[in-house]
């Protein structure tokens, strides 16, 4: 005789039946009224199933019928929401054109004239720490040892000038920097990066919104704060 159908026996088959039916953890409302047909074509006819547990099955497969159609219609609130957010967004960005902007990031372009301002955020003061800049190949080209109140806790800034470490100015081009050193317990440590600069553009790309900051398209996630003009 066919076994009674619970929640606990259709995810307990719909995990043990391998490569037959159902391959989910746990089955969908189609599933669940397969096996419930199968149950009652497969049952003792000398001893058929008992009609109290048959309605529990019925008022099983109800309530999950309704909780599928609940999931399909948060998810669809969540897109719309999503999209509604998304909408604003896009509708105020191009009046932040102009503005002076923050952006998480390890990487910047330089257009080989103009200084710019590099950031790094400290969860507590620090005994030591250095910038270091990178060419495109991965070359050291600038150590900036930080002092003073650079090593305290908070959000720093350090200005590049364009130049080397022996004083000569660089080409225009992509760069990268990071910020390492010793906490004052002298554990090692390396801080999140940014940069600063104007909003030149703003950009509706497949893969998102960007911002261009100082020639670099920094995508719209990765700003933490908007300064002013």
């Amino acid at each position: 005789m066919t076994e009674g159908i619970s929640m606990d026996t259709v995810t307990t088959r719909s995990t043990n039946m391998g490569a037959g039916v159902m391959s989910q953890s746990v089955v969908g409302k189609d599933e669940f009224l397969k096996l419930l047909t199968y149950q009652l074509r497969s049952q003792n006819p000398l001893k058929p199933y008992d009609n109290q547990e048959f309605a529990a099955q019925l008022a099983q497969f109800s309530q999950l019928e309704q909780l599928v159609d609940i999931r399909s219609l948060i998810k669809e609130q969540i897109y719309s929401n999503n999209q509604l957010t998304q909408t604003i967004a896009n509708s105020a960005l191009p009046g932040m054109i102009g503005k002076q902007a923050k952006a998480y990031t390890d990487n910047f372009a330089y257009n080989g004239n103009d200084k710019i301002t590099l950031g790094y955020d400290l969860d507590s003061n620090v005994q030591s720490g250095t910038l270091v800049i990178k060419n495109a190949a991965g070359k050291v080209i600038k150590e900036i040892e930080l002092e003073g109140n650079n090593l305290n806790r908070g959000n720093q800034k350090i200005e590049w000038d364009g130049t080397n470490n022996e004083g000569e100015s660089v080409g225009a081009g992509t760069y990268y920097f990071s910020v390492q050193g010793k906490n004052l317990n002298g554990d090692k440590f390396v801080a999140y990066t940014s940069i600063y600069g104007k909003i030149e553009a703003v950009r509706f790309k497949a893969e998102g919104t960007m911002l261009v900051i100082n020639g670099t398209e920094m995508a719209l996630n990765t700003i933490s704060d908007i300064l002013g003009g």
